[in-house]
């Protein structure tokens, strides 16, 4: 799983708790970006901001893209020593100027009744983060930190639709790890909550009336550090999702539900996870957005059942070709037996402005609130505030 927002040593088992909300100052997990269902399902955010314009000519030779995102960020209380700020993500650095993820994407589409491949190649803070925290080592998922994406992929001759193999983005979640491709930059509450990529195989169908079926098996749905390509419990785990894009094109719905017996931090867990998207179009220039998350954890053997409910509302505007503003309101409740519940939620602004048609840059002003004490840094460096305000200016370059 991804994020963590309050210390771990207010829980009497790190297992369950890990499970239930992991809140630590080293951040989590993620996914891919928002736009509709692709050839082979990468993406599983909500629909594009824009009609697309019709289907460009197929292209079956190895291809290249990739990004740099960099940002510098400010805690309002100014924490000493330039520490790392618990309640986020991937933007976890205070008034140290900081790469997020330099990416890198080799890939071959597949023919119809042919054979293709993607890689993703990943480096920066969101390298250690997927993969265990940062300053992640070499052991455990952590020897996979800069192979983000790897698989191939085999497409039905006809009407389209495929199997993939090998490791790949999880469908969970609205927001993705590519940051140019969410409406803010910061990532959700909700985010913190979810598994960031799979091992396995996945099988999905050709898109008919706006309708596609994803089917996984995957070796594990929890990500922890020593959990995620592999899992000690040997058993595997499956997902199901549907998505429906309006042939209107003015909404798009998609629905992920699955679960599995695992291994995670040597503790047999029985997982079941939720998420359900929703983006509506309200003009050529606006949408709205809703990600509904649900997860029910039960550890073998203790009684520490967790359960998760969360949520995240967004605005998206787009003013002129350039510019643009996004709104969001998240958070989450997880319940752990024996322990308090947690209630963080936080409220962003974000404003972008594309100075370049491959450089896009942001500024945006967040504020954090939990209802535990303790949880955010103070002046002093220490965690003994229930709320927490920043700001950040950051650029994503692509190529």
């Amino acid at each position: 799983m991804r994020t963590n927002l309050i210390d771990l040593k207010k829980f009497s088992t790190a297992a369950a708790v890990l499970l239930a909300v992991g809140m630590t100052v080293a951040p989590g997990m993620a996914q891919t970006p928002p736009t509709a269902p692709p050839a082979s399902p990468d993406t599983t955010a909500p629909a594009p901001e824009q009609a697309p314009s019709g289907p460009a000519a197929p292209n079956y030779e190895i291809q290249y893209n990739g990004l740099v995102d960099g940002y510098l960020q400010y805690q309002f209380n100014n924490p000493k020593d330039s520490q790392t700020l618990t309640g986020r993500v991937y933007d976890v650095r205070h008034l140290t100027p900081a790469l997020a993820l330099a990416e890198l994407n080799v890939f071959k589409n597949a023919k119809p009744g042919g054979l293709g491949f993607k890689a993703t190649l990943i480096a920066g803070d969101t390298a250690d983060i997927n993969h265990g925290g940062l300053g992640v080592g070499g052991t455990g998922e952590g020897r996979w930190k800069n192979v983000q994406q790897l698989y191939g992929t085999y497409a039905f001759a006809g009407a389209g639709g495929g199997v993939d193999f090998g490791k790949f983005y999880t469908p969970y979640g609205y927001e993705v790890t590519e940051s140019n491709a969410n409406y803010n930059y910061s990532r959700s509450d909700v985010f913190g909550l979810l598994p960031f990529y799979h091992f396995g195989v996945r099988a999905y169908t050709p898109t008919k009336n706006g309708l596609t079926f994803t089917g996984y098996i995957v070796s594990a749905i929890i990500d922890t550090p020593d959990a995620g390509v592999q899992d000690d419990n040997k058993e595997p785990s499956f997902i199901g999702q549907v998505n429906y894009t309006d042939p209107g094109g003015k909404f798009v719905v998609i629905e992920t539900l699955g679960g599995g017996n695992e291994k995670p931090f040597g503790v047999t867990t029985k997982a079941l996870l939720s998420d359900t998207d929703f983006t509506y179009n309200v003009t050529s220039s606006s949408l709205v957005g809703f990600n509904y998350f649900y997860a029910k954890y039960n550890p073998d053997g203790a009684d520490n059942d967790t359960t998760q409910n969360g949520y995240a509302v967004y605005f998206k505007q787009t003013l002129t070709p350039k510019t643009g503003f996004a709104l969001r309101v998240s958070g989450f409740d997880s319940k752990t037996q024996g322990a308090p519940k947690v209630k963080p939620y936080e409220v962003t602004a974000t404003y972008e402005y594309k100075a370049a048609a491959n450089f896009l840059t942001r500024a945006e002003f967040r504020h954090d609130h939990s209802n535990i004490a303790n949880t955010f840094l103070d002046g002093d460096g220490v965690g003994s505030k229930k709320e927490q305000d920043t700001f950040s200016v950051s650029g994503v370059f692509t190529f």
